[in-house]
């Protein structure tokens, strides 16, 4: 199969296309009447500290996503200061995947990353994203630690 004709973009004020992936992923319930409007208003809150990009077909279908959020570390004396990047909501329609539009996604997270000095990429993959991210030059990092609180 010939991988689709697609184009990388950054997400602007309008996140109309991660709304539209969001949907697909979790098939939101037509109960949940308020999902747009909370949906809007995290991406307009959260957006300064944030990137995402979309895969667009070439008819403007959003059909993939990454998103990222930016942390900067607390300045500490004599050390300079760090910014590292955790990519997380790495989303294809069923039907584009396994044809390299994810390993575009994260590449361009990665090089914006790098473009911006950041320190490092973490996230946190699932069992059938593992080898794509191998793929891209990740390596299991066993120094973090959780807590559950729900």
């Amino acid at each position: 199969m010939r991988a689709p004709s697609v184009t990388i973009t950054e997400v602007g004020s309008n996140a109309r296309d991660l709304l539209a992936l969001r949907y697909e992923w979790h098939d939101v319930s037509a109960t949940d009447t308020q999902f747009d409007e909370r949906f809007h208003e995290w991406w307009r809150s959260e957006r300064h500290h944030r990137r995402a990009t979309v895969a667009l077909t070439s008819e403007e279908r959003p059909v993939g996503m990454a998103n990222a959020l930016i942390h900067s570390r607390m300045p500490s004396p004599g050390r300079p200061p760090a910014r590292r990047v955790h990519a997380a909501n790495v989303f294809l329609s069923p039907e584009f995947r396994r044809q390299g539009i994810a390993s575009a996604l994260m590449s361009e997270r990665v090089e914006h990353a790098r473009a911006e000095g950041m320190v490092r990429v973490v996230l946190a993959p699932s069992e059938m994203s593992k080898p794509l991210y191998r793929f891209l030059g990740f390596r299991v990092a066993d120094d973090l630690m959780r807590l559950d609180l729900t």
